[in-house]
């Protein structure tokens, strides 16, 4: 079981952190080659543009799904962090069942309009545009996999069945910047305070 638990976690960082970070350098380069080539040797380099855009949209939509992981993405949380603890798992609930919805809604016409652009290739390196849009579906899984994860935790801390630990978790999981750098900075001056008392 640990065993399984570590390639999970393994292919979740291929997808989520490797791919997008591999596919930001495959784009830089590239950016770096295309742009020498054009004015140093002003011979500019016809498939540049198409691993650049590639690059830039598979790094975007997989590394998406890491921002979400980590909770990275902008909110505006001026209400909800005014809320009592279970009007905040009620708002995110709410919140992820429209997300639900809307993932689910679309799951299915996504895949059938990638699948058929199998037909179109890119015009330079005849790649199918199925396999550009491909990381999209994959975004879409991940995604709703998180949503239905984070509900979840909602659902045990609305109806109390989770009990403080869910809370706790829920509370840790949606903490902004400002409320972390405020326990960062009770934790620094609890150990100054300790250290200047020995």
């Amino acid at each position: 079981m640990e065993g399984l638990k570590k390639v999970g976690k393994f292919l979740r960082n291929c997808v989520e952190l490797y791919i997008p970070v591999a596919s930001f350098l495959i784009m830089f380069s590239v950016f770096v080659i295309q742009i020498v080539a054009r004015y140093v040797f002003n011979s500019p380099v016809q498939w540049a543009y198409e691993v650049t855009v590639i690059g830039y949209l598979w790094m975007v939509v997989l590394g998406a799904c890491y921002a979400y992981r980590d909770r990275s993405h902008v909110t505006f949380t001026l209400i909800y962090d005014k809320l009592p603890v279970k009007g905040k798992a009620v708002c995110a609930f709410l919140g992820n069942l429209l997300m639900a919805i809307a993932f689910v809604a679309m799951f299915v016409p996504a895949c059938e309009m990638i699948g058929k652009m199998k037909m179109q290739e890119t015009s330079v390196l005849k790649i199918g545009l199925n396999v550009v849009y491909s990381p999209f579906i994959v975004f879409m899984i991940i995604i709703l996999i998180y949503i239905v994860s984070d509900m979840i935790l909602e659902l045990k801390v609305m109806t109390g069945i989770g009990g403080e630990a869910a809370v706790q978790k829920m509370l840790d999981e949606t903490k902004n910047e400002t409320q972390e750098a405020i326990e960062a900075a009770e934790a620094m001056e609890e150990a100054m305070k300790k250290e200047e008392g020995k």
